[in-house]
């Protein structure tokens, strides 16, 4: 015989060997224990938590010669005639391709005849919630009253697509989502039943990638133990399954932490340029965020929570999006401008302006200039009969001001409701600069729209007719708002003003003044 997957040839053979499911297994030999066998069953679970290896590690103790302890013996002539697929008594479907009602209507004939080799018929159902809603109606009657030597184990990792009337004829039971340090003891188990050395490290990595499914695991170390030598080692692990180095994940994050946006972005463009999945990426990010926030003081975890909640949306994002490498920057620019203090993206103050900074942050708009060009270059113009056809954008009087002593105050406005979801359309826009520079903006609208900011910076970037012009048509295009704007920069540091020139000119660079 050829080579067998770890996961079939590791596969449980008794109750005592499914994993993680002693709430399962305990209430199943009982009832075999004590002859009291339901007519029909529902096993409902995640991926690879080991309903199908119950299922059949049931029909064959319902059905062993010789039983121990609830246990099938798997040494009888009825085990092995089962475990060989020998006897038609015990059958298995797949709901996925077999859910038409032709196909349960075919079960209904053959259960009123008589077993040939064994006390019960089992049929073990695989993602019933497949099947049609004519299918389930012709399932319906024969849950119902079933014949006395008939069983039916129904599995699925979609319970809530079940109709009720089936579930209430089932004896319900709920497999777990199999843990790490589970995962992690099978894993080693199978290592050392293969005769192949290995590293904790990597055994506890795979139990991390499975993500609680036992048949992930197995298949993902079948995969590594093919390619490596002597010994599974945690950086050829790495190197398989594509994972992304612990370096560059803390190079992130503590870049984050710091509110370095310019270190967070070189550490994910060499993610992108190896090619990486971004979705791999941001669990990892993600994961790493959730171990700091239970080690974290509690000065540290109100931050900690909208950074994991930015990064759980960002995933969702991921899947619905054609340009995955835009939105990952976009959002980990705003996740380096997020403040503790609010689930809203406030830009820190920073009174020690040295010429350090100013580099930086000159860096950072080199980059984000450089982002820009990237997406006008890959967007497709509208062009319809070899005319471009060009948006209506509406026209607005601004007024810019820099006010320490505003005359109208923030607890008097009203706070545009849909912020996160503008920002989302100028990203989209592929005005990254814009949308970095209102991370540290609050914006109102009540009789006008007023964009306030205490960033220096932004608000030279939001003062241009350009940004402007893209605010504006944002507003328009997306809510259908039209009004005049005001932007004012307020509670400006006057001193990080003047030593931000100071060094402009040491430097011989040139800058325009406030207005």
């Amino acid at each position: 015989m050829g080579y067998i997957a770890l996961y079939r040839k590791y596969r449980p053979n008794t109750f005592s060997s499914i994993i993680g499911q002693e709430n399962v297994t305990k209430i199943l030999k009982n009832q075999i224990k004590n002859g009291k066998i339901s007519h029909a069953y529902l096993f409902s679970g995640t991926r690879g938590t080991g309903k199908t290896s119950a299922a059949k590690v049931f029909a064959r103790a319902i059905n062993c010669l010789n039983p121990q302890d609830g246990e099938p013996c798997n040494e009888c002539e009825v085990c092995k005639g089962i475990l060989n697929g020998n006897i038609t008594d015990v059958i298995e479907m797949d709901a996925a391709s077999n859910n038409s009602v032709e196909n349960i209507r075919q079960i209904r004939q053959e259960v009123v005849y008589a077993t040939v080799d064994v006390k019960y018929r089992v049929y073990i159902i695989d993602e019933v919630h497949m099947l049609t809603t004519s299918a389930f109606n012709a399932l319906l009657k024969t849950l119902e009253e079933p014949p006395e030597n008939v069983v039916f184990i129904l599995a699925t990792t979609e319970q809530h697509k079940i109709p009720v009337t089936i579930l209430s004829r089932c004896l319900k039971f709920d497999f777990n989502r199999l843990s790490e340090e589970d995962l992690y003891n099978r894993i080693k188990f199978v290592l050392e039943s293969e005769n192949v050395k290995y590293e904790d490290e990597a055994c506890k990595y795979i139990a991390k990638l499975a993500d609680g499914a036992a048949r992930d695991a197995l298949s993902i170390l079948d995969r590594c133990i093919s390619e490596t030598g002597d010994t599974l080692k945690y950086e050829d692990v790495q190197n398989i399954v594509g994972a992304i180095d612990k370096n560059t994940i803390n190079t992130v994050i503590e870049s984050i932490l710091n509110y370095d946006s310019i270190k967070a972005l070189e550490a994910v463009d060499s993610v992108i340029k190896k090619g990486k999945d971004l979705r791999q990426f941001t669990f990892e990010v993600t994961s790493e965020f959730l171990n700091r926030l239970v080690k974290s003081k509690d000065e540290d975890t109100s931050r900690y929570i909208n950074i994991i909640d930015r990064l759980s949306s960002l995933d969702n994002d991921l899947k619905s999006t054609t340009r995955k490498e835009i939105v990952l920057k976009a959002c980990i620019v705003q996740l380096c401008n997020l403040n503790s203090n609010s689930s809203n993206t406030n830009i820190v103050p920073n009174t020690n302006v040295d010429e350090a900074y100013i580099k930086k942050i000159q860096a950072l708009e080199n980059k984000v200039n450089e982002l820009q060009e990237y997406i006008k270059n890959g967007i497709v113009s509208n062009v319809e009969n070899n005319n471009v056809v060009k948006e209506e954008k509406p026209k607005v009087n601004v007024v810019k001001s820099v006010s320490n002593t505003p005359d109208v105050k923030v607890e008097d406005l009203t706070e545009f409701p849909n912020t996160e979801e503008l920002k989302k359309a100028i990203v989209e826009k592929g005005k990254i600069k814009v949308f970095s520079a209102l991370a540290s903006a609050k914006i109102y609208i009540d009789d006008v729209v007023r964009i306030i900011t205490k960033n220096n910076f932004a608000y030279n970037i939001l003062k241009t007719d350009e940004s402007i012009d893209t605010i504006a048509t944002a507003l328009y295009e997306k809510y259908k708002v039209n009004k005049n704007m005001i932007l004012e920069l307020r509670g400006a540091n006057e001193e990080s003003i003047s030593k931000i020139e100071k060094v402009l000119k040491d430097n011989n660079i040139e800058y325009t003044k406030l207005d």
